[in-house]
């Protein structure tokens, strides 16, 4: 484990966003990632990452996912 953390408090902090999710995207989206975003939730309560470290993540994805559509355009 990297640092402690409060498992709990994590995982209520991301259940409370669940309604900016579900206003944000179509429930085909929500339920195509479902199994990811639950993973990457475990990893921060487990203290295995941080919320920091998932972040830049998926930022790398989307950046590399932008590049190849700019490429096909």
């Amino acid at each position: 484990m990297k640092n402690p953390v409060d498992a709990d408090r994590i995982r209520a902090a991301f259940k409370a966003t669940q309604g900016i999710v579900e206003h944000s995207f179509e429930q085909h989206v929500i339920d195509a990632s479902q199994d990811d975003v639950d993973a990457m939730i475990e990893r921060i309560a487990s203290g295995e990452s941080s919320f920091e470290e998932e972040d830049a993540v998926l930022m790398m994805k989307w950046r590399a996912m932008n590049a190849l559509q700019d490429k096909d355009s």
